[in-house]
């Protein structure tokens, strides 16, 4: 059987002009997941990650912190985060008078309100009930679930791969594996840390989850205040 570590991205800027990008504190939980994952002696035959900034960077610390190149990577769009954004302004053009949605339009880095909104615009969003949003969730759904198969088709006798998404698509990857409805998916999103990872064995017929978001690097007394979920 083949293994996935399939891990979502450090902590991003929230609240930034430009939120593809790691944070100073992403960029330290890449590199201690690295050298968690280098004291176990952990090896990988492949990498694969979405095209996002914020992917490659974990990426990036994660091979410092395991002392490895990691240069050679497959680039899967379908790890992709979904556009949260402009899901948002497209919310906003019908429901412009929602208070969650002005609060946020006032205090962007509002963290409480971001998420409550952010639950709330998902739900309608599985719905189909978000008009104009800029990927539909049967598009989006699909596009992860492509992935999914083509990290199913790399299975080798023994392979290991090393894989980095977001948090939607990560929860949408584990939800196609165990088979969960589409409205209860983003309960797994809103609740996964950044760079905690899921582990699945496979092979070209089959996948199985057995463990999920785990931040192994981060399980102590002294580390826990490091866990982030954005």
């Amino acid at each position: 059987m083949s293994e996935l570590y399939l891990v979502r991205h450090a902590q991003a800027s929230f609240g930034a002009a430009n939120y593809d990008q790691l944070s100073d504190l992403g960029h330290k939980q890449s590199r201690w997941l690295g050298e968690h994952l280098g004291r176990r002696q952990a090896r990988f035959d492949t990498f694969v990650l979405g095209d996002m900034v914020r992917h490659h960077e974990t990426m990036d610390g994660i091979c410092a912190g395991m002392e490895i190149d990691g240069s050679e990577r497959i680039v899967l769009p379908g790890l992709n985060e979904y556009n949260f954004v402009d899901m948002t302004a497209a919310y906003g053009k019908s429901h412009g008078d929602d208070p969650l949605y002005k609060a946020i339009a006032a205090d962007p880095e509002d963290r409480k309100n971001y998420f409550r909104l952010l639950r709330k615009v998902l739900t309608l969003w599985t719905r189909g009930e978000i008009e104009s949003a800029p990927e539909s969730w049967v598009d989006f759904k699909a596009r992860v679930l492509d992935a999914q198969k083509q990290i199913q088709a790399m299975a080798d006798s023994g392979n290991s791969i090393l894989a980095i998404g977001s948090g939607g698509s990560i929860s949408t990857f584990v939800g196609g594996v165990l088979g969960i409805p589409d409205e209860n998916v983003f309960d797994l999103n809103l609740q996964y840390k950044n760079t905690a990872i899921s582990h699945f064995f496979f092979n070209t017929k089959k996948m199985n989850l057995t463990g999920f978001n785990g931040v192994p690097h981060l399980d102590t007394n002294e580390m826990e205040q490091y866990i982030t979920y954005g």
